[in-house]
C-alpha cells in the first residue's frame, strides 16, 4: 500500500510540470469545424501583409483629450510590444538567435573584439521547425487608424481588422477583478464574440492613474525638476497585454474559474487529452494562467495552435506528418495540435485526427444546409409581417374586405402556414443533425445523404430554391375565416347577411336562450326586436370561399364585384353572395358567378321573371335570408307585410348548444360569453377576452390612450372597433392594462425560472466535470502517508514555522502530502453528489 501511495504521489507532482490548451472557439463553433478561418491566428499566418489596421478606443476613462490620447498610445504599445514578445520567444526558444544591435563602448571596444559569442543554452531545433520559422512573421506592425480619436464605429467603421477598447478605469482595480481576473478580453473569432462585428477584438484596463501620473512627469521635466510617482496598481498591463494577444494567437485560459463558461478549453487539441484536468487547469506556471511572462508552456501551446491550423489548411510539411517532442521535456509527443503518449498513442492519434478531418466537411455541409433554410425562413417570415401589415390597414377601416384585400389575406394565411411548416422542419429535421455535428467528433457522409433524405419531401414547397410565394402552394390558398367566412347568419333587426359589421349575441326568452346575429349599426333596435326570437332563423347560409388563383384570375371578370363590396355596405345587401361560385372545371373560368343573384340571398330560375325586392319594413325582419335558391311566386304581385310580433306556436325544446371558448377551450355558462361572427366563443371580461382581443388590436399604451381619448370630431376607425370590441367583451382599458401586467408577469417569471434551471444544469455539469476524473483518495491513505513520513512532515513543520527553507526532500514530501489532501477532499465531494 506504501508503494502504491507514493506511485499515486509521484505522478500526481510529475502533472504539474506544465500545461497548455487550444481556444474550443478556434477548433470549432456550434458545429463549424472551418471556424479557424475566421481567427486572427489564421490572417497572420496566410498573411497578405505584416501589417494590421488597428483602431483603438477609451471608453469609460477620462475624457479630457490629452488624457485619451494617452491611454490609446499605452494600449497601442502594450499590444505591440506583447505580440513582439510571443514572436520572439517562439523563435528563441527553437534556437534563433535573437538581433542584436549593441551601441560600443570605446574603452572596452578593445574588449569586445577578443570576446567569444556566448553560447546559448537552448538546443537548437530551427531545422526541424523550419516550416514553422518560414510561416510565422518576424514582427507584426500594427497600424493606427485612429490617431486623432475618431470614433472607430462612426467615422472609421469598416477600415480596420483589430479594435482595441477600453474596459473602464482600472486605477487601483476592484475586488471582483482581483478574484476572476476580468482585466481584459480578446475576441479571437470574428463574429463569434462581437455577433456581425467583421473585425477582431482586444479589450484593456483603462487606467487615469496612469494618465495622470504621465502629464505630471511631463510637467516635472518641463521644469527641471525631479518626480515621484505614487502610482500603484494591482495588476501588471505587461501581463495583461501578453495574456490577452494569448487568446488571439488561439491559446485557452488555464486558470481555474467558478463560471463555467470562462473554461474555454479544448478537451482534444489540449493536455487534457493525456493528463487531468486538475494537473492541467490551474496547474501551469504560464501567463495564460497567472504568471507574469511567457513561459515554455505558452509557447508549446502557441505552435500548436499553429499547427492545428496548418493542417486543416491542408500543409504538409514533414514535421505535421511525424509530430514532435516536447520543448518543455515532458514526455509527449506533438502531431498537427493534439499531445500522445507515445508511438502506440501516436497511431490512434493519426487516425482520429484523420477522422475529424474528414467530419469537418461533413459538419460544414450539414451547418451550410441549415443557414439556406434558416435564411429562406427569415424571408417568409418577413414577407409574412409585410403583408399583415397591409392587411391591418384594411381591416381597420371596419368594413368588409374589398378583392384585394381578401388577396393579402390568402397571402398572409399561405405565408404563416408556410413559415409554420418550415419552422418545424428545421426544429425536427435539422436541429438534430446540427446538434450531432456539434458534439460527436466522427461523422460520416452518411450523415449528409440522411439529411438530404429527410428533407427531400419538403424541398419542392418549402425548399431554400423556391419562391416565397410559391404558385403551387398559393393558387390554392384561401383568406382567413375571420376575412371571409364560409357562414353567413342574418341580422335579427333587418334580416340582412352578417359579417365583420356585425356580432352574436344570446338573450333569454322563457325558459330558452336564444343566440342571434346584429349588425353594430342595429344595435340601437335590438331590445325592441327581441320579441321576434321565437320565430327568427338563426341558420347560416353558406358560401364557397375563393381561392387566390380565383381571386387573381384575370379569366374571371364577374370576381370584380368583389371589389366593390365596400361601396354596397349601405345598400340592399352588405355582403355578395357567393352561393353561386363552383369550382374551377375544365378549361372554363376558375369561378363563374350566378348572374341571377337577387337581394336577400334569392335566385330566379330559367323563365322566371324576377321580382323587386322588397325592404325590411315591408317584409319583416323574419324574412328568409338563407342561402337556399326559393324563386318568387309569379301569380302574386305583393305579400303583405307580418305583423312584429305575430303569435305563433312556441317551438319544440331543442337542447342548448355547449359552447367552448376559443381561448382556453373550456365548456362556458350560457349568459357569459361573446360568440363572434364566425361563431367562435369567448369567455367575457377574462383574461380570455383579452387575449382574443389581443389577436385584432394594438394594446400598448400609445393605442390603449388613444382607446381613451375624447375625439370632438371624427373617431379614427380602429378606435370605433376597438371600442366595440371592447364593449361586446366587457372589458374595459383598465381592465386591459391589468391583464396585460399580469401578462408580463407571467413572462418574467417564466424568464427566471428558466434561468434557474440553466443555472442548475450548469452547475451539475460543473460538478460532473470536475469528477470526470480524479484519483480516489480516502483518509486512510492520508494517515498511512503521514505515519511513513512522520518526521520529514514534522521538520517540516518546524522550518516553515521560523521561515527557514526546505530541503528537496522535505519539499516532494510537503507537496505530495498537500495533493493528498487536495485529492481527499474532491474525493469527498464527488462521493456525496454520487458522481
Amino acid at each position: 500500500m506504501k508503494k502504491f501511495i507514493v506511485f499515486i504521489c509521484c505522478c500526481l507532482a510529475s502533472s504539474y510540470a506544465g500545461a497548455w490548451g487550444l481556444l474550443d472557439n478556434l477548433v470549432s463553433f456550434d458545429g463549424d469545424r472551418y471556424v479557424y478561418k475566421k481567427s486572427f491566428l489564421y490572417h497572420v499566418l496566410t498573411r497578405p501583409s505584416d501589417k494590421i489596421r488597428v483602431c483603438v478606443s477609451t471608453e469609460g476613462t477620462s475624457t479630457d483629450p490629452r488624457r485619451q490620447k494617452i491611454t490609446r498610445d499605452y494600449f497601442l504599445t502594450s499590444t505591440q510590444q506583447a505580440l513582439d514578445a510571443w514572436l520572439a520567444k517562439t523563435r528563441s526558444a527553437l534556437g534563433v538567435a535573437a538581433r542584436q544591435n549593441p551601441v560600443p563602448d570605446k574603452k572596452s571596444k578593445k574588449k569586445q573584439k577578443n570576446t567569444p559569442p556566448a553560447v546559448s543554452s537552448v538546443p537548437d531545433r530551427t531545422g526541424e521547425f523550419a516550416d514553422l520559422l518560414a510561416w510565422l512573421p518576424r514582427r507584426i506592425e500594427l497600424q493606427l487608424v485612429n490617431p486623432n480619436g475618431e470614433d472607430c464605429d462612426k467615422e472609421k467603421k469598416g477600415s480596420y481588422d483589430l479594435r482595441i477598447r477600453s474596459l473602464g478605469n482600472m486605477e487601483y482595480g476592484s475586488w471582483e477583478s482581483s478574484v476572476t481576473h476580468k482585466r481584459g478580453h480578446a475576441g479571437a473569432i470574428k463574429g463569434v464574440y462581437q455577433g456581425a462585428k467583421n473585425v477582431w477584438e482586444l479589450a484593456l484596463p483603462g487606467n487615469d492613474g496612469y494618465t495622470r501620473q504621465q502629464i505630471e512627469l511631463e510637467e516635472a521635466r518641463r521644469q527641471g525638476r525631479s518626480f515621484g510617482s505614487g502610482y500603484v496598481t494591482d495588476y501588471s498591463m505587461k501581463t495583461v497585454t501578453q495574456h490577452e494577444v494569448g487568446h488571439l494567437l488561439g491559446l485557452a485560459d488555464l486558470y481555474t474559474s467558478s463560471n463555467p463558461a470562462a473554461q474555454n478549453i479544448d478537451g482534444f487539441y489540449s493536455l487534457l487529452r493525456v493528463e487531468p484536468r486538475s494537473a492541467v487547469v490551474g496547474g501551469a506556471k504560464a501567463v495564460m494562467n497567472k504568471a507574469d511572462g511567457i513561459s515554455c508552456d505558452d509557447i508549446e501551446g502557441f505552435i500548436n495552435a499553429v499547427d492545428f491550423v496548418q493542417a486543416m489548411d491542408g500543409k504538409t510539411s514533414k514535421r505535421l506528418q511525424s509530430g514532435w517532442k516536447s520543448l518543455c521535456a515532458k514526455p509527449y509527443i506533438y502531431l498537427q495540435g493534439a499531445p500522445a503518449k507515445d508511438e502506440q498513442d501516436l497511431e490512434a492519434l493519426r487516425a482520429q485526427l484523420k477522422e475529424w478531418k474528414n467530419s469537418a466537411g461533413v459538419a460544414a455541409q450539414i451547418n451550410e444546409t441549415a443557414r439556406e433554410w434558416n435564411e429562406y425562413l427569415e424571408k417568409v417570415r418577413t414577407a409574412r409581417d409585410e403583408t399583415f401589415d397591409k392587411l391591418y390597414r384594411r381591416r381597420a377601416l371596419g368594413q368588409e374586405l374589398d378583392k384585394e384585400g381578401l388577396i393579402l389575406s390568402a397571402e398572409y394565411n399561405y405565408l404563416s402556414q408556410k413559415a409554420e411548416k418550415i419552422e418545424a422542419v428545421i426544429n425536427e429535421k435539422i436541429a438534430p443533425a446540427q446538434e450531432a455535428a456539434r458534439t460527436r467528433r466522427t461523422l460520416s457522409p452518411q450523415d449528409v445523404s440522411s439529411l438530404a433524405a429527410q428533407l427531400a419531401p419538403y424541398k419542392e414547397k418549402y425548399g431554400p430554391d423556391t419562391a416565397v410565394l410559391d404558385p403551387r402552394g398559393i393558387f390554392t390558398a384561401v383568406p382567413l375565416a375571420d376575412d371571409f367566412p364560409d357562414k353567413l347568419y342574418p341580422c335579427l333587426v333587418c334580416g340582412k347577411p352578417v359579417g365583420r359589421d356585425g356580432y352574436v349575441q344570446t338573450a333569454r326568452s322563457g325558459s330558452r336562450e336564444y343566440p342571434f346575429h346584429i349588425h353594430f349599426a342595429c344595435e340601437d333596435q335590438q331590445k325592441a326586436n327581441l320579441g321576434k326570437l321565437t320565430r327568427y332563423k338563426h341558420k347560416p347560409s353558406r358560401r364557397k370561399v375563393p381561392t387566390w388563383g380565383e381571386l387573381t384570375s384575370a379569366l374571371n371578370p364577374e370576381l370584380a364585384q368583389l371589389s366593390g363590396m365596400a361601396a354596397r355596405m349601405n345598400q340592399e345587401l352588405a355582403l355578395p353572395d357567393l352561393s353561386g361560385l363552383t369550382p374551377w372545371a375544365g378549361s372554363g373560368p376558375a369561378v363563374r358567378l350566378n348572374t341571377a343573384t337577387l337581394a336577400g340571398g334569392r335566385t330566379a330560375g330559367a323563365g322566371v321573371k324576377k321580382k323587386p325586392v322588397r325592404s325590411a319594413s315591408e317584409t319583416g325582419p323574419a324574412a328568409n335570408t338563407s342561402a337556399a335558391a326559393v324563386p318568387p311566386k309569379p301569380d302574386k304581385s305583393a305579400v303583405p307585410a307580418r305583423p312584429d310580433v305575430p303569435a305563433v306556436t312556441e317551438p319544440a325544446e331543442q337542447a342548448a348548444p355547449k359552447a367552448v371558448c376559443e381561448v382556453c377551450g373550456k365548456e362556458m355558462a350560457a349568459g357569459i360569453y361573446y360568440t363572434d361572427s364566425v361563431g367562435r366563443t369567448v369567455h367575457k371580461h377574462s383574461e380570455c377576452a383579452y387575449r382574443y382581443f389581443k389577436r385584432f388590436h394594438k394594446t400598448d399604451d400609445k393605442n390603449l390612450s388613444r382607446y381613451e381619448d375624447y375625439y370632438f370630431f371624427s373617431v379614427p376607425q380602429d378606435v370605433v372597433q376597438a371600442k366595440a370590441d371592447m364593449r361586446k367583451l366587457d372589458l374595459t382599458v383598465a381592465d386591459i392594462r391589468r391583464y396585460a401586467s399580469q401578462e408580463a408577469d407571467k413572462a418574467r417569471r417564466l424568464q427566471e425560472e428558466l434561468a434557474q434551471q440553466k443555472q442548475a444544469e450548469q452547475v451539475r455539469a460543473q460538478d460532473a466535470e470536475k469528477c470526470r476524473f480524479y484519483v480516489h483518495v480516502t483518509l486512510k491513505d492520508i494517515q498511512v502517508f503521514s505515519e511513513d513520513n512522520q518526521k520529514t512532515l514534522q521538520s517540516v513543520r518546524k522550518k516553515e514555522s521560523v521561515g527557514r527553507p526546505l530541503s528537496k526532500k522535505e519539499a516532494l514530501v510537503k507537496r505530495n502530502y498537500d495533493q493528498l489532501n487536495e485529492n481527499y477532499k474532491l474525493s469527498e465531494y464527488c462521493k456525496a453528489r454520487n458522481l
